[in-house]
């Protein structure tokens, strides 16, 4: 049963499914999901608090990870999954993505402003996303396994600190991007191109949102002796 008490980001590790509900309802269930559901409702005013306990309730809870619970992998091999489900395909995503986006912009900008805009933000994403997983392939996460196999490693609080700044400025980014499409709703003539835009942008934000959630709340709590 879950409770009004239990902290958001806990049951999303729990139940991965329960993120569709709370994105459903605008509830942070990765930086900022260290609360109460109580509290979320609180801040959130956007659901009933027993609806929401309701539909928690209501899902399946089963894993959806790859048939796995990933919860209980040690650090090494929850960073190998990172860098193979989250890293890899992110790469890929990134660099498929770009040129709709460029393509979107250039033909519809001038009539759609905010177009442009979109392209700007999703630039910086672009950026700010690359630079982190490269900078935690290259030097974070092999301090974080050189830790776990017991190790001495300097600074590895602010090391994990960092990375949680950068799920910050990301999640930030990701936020803007579905103000700016109206929760990813394109307008009623909207071609092709456009659709897909919106629905890739939604999925990547679905995949990130997943990504920040399971190393803040599950990789880097592994870790908690050292922040």
């Amino acid at each position: 049963m879950i409770t009004k008490e239990r902290h958001v980001a806990d049951v999303v590790t729990d139940i991965p499914q329960s993120a569709d509900v709370f994105r459903k309802y605008g509830i942070d269930f990765c930086c900022g999901g260290d609360v109460s559901i109580e509290n979320a409702v609180y801040s959130s005013n956007n659901v009933d608090l027993n609806t929401l306990l309701n539909e928690l309730n209501n899902i399946r809870q089963s894993s959806i990870n790859d048939g796995f619970d990933i919860k209980y992998l040690n650090a090494p091999s929850l960073i190998q999954y990172i860098q193979s489900r989250y890293h890899e395909t992110l790469r890929y995503e990134l660099k498929k993505l770009t040129p709709y986006i460029t393509k979107l912009s250039k033909v519809h900008g001038a009539n759609n402003p905010y177009l442009l805009e979109l392209k700007d933000l999703y630039s910086q994403l672009k950026q700010t996303l690359l630079t982190h997983i490269e900078e935690e392939d290259q030097y974070s996460f092999p301090k974080l396994l050189d830790a776990y196999s017991g190790q001495h490693v300097d600074n590895l609080s602010e090391t994990i600190m960092s990375l949680i700044d950068d799920h910050e400025e990301a999640g930030q980014l990701l936020s803007k991007i579905r103000s700016i499409t109206i929760d990813y709703q394109p307008p009623l003539e909207a071609c092709g191109t456009w659709r897909l835009v919106y629905q890739r942008l939604e999925q990547l934000e679905r995949d990130t949102h997943a990504h920040v959630h399971l190393e803040n709340h599950v990789l880097f709590k592994k870790y908690k002796q050292f922040l």
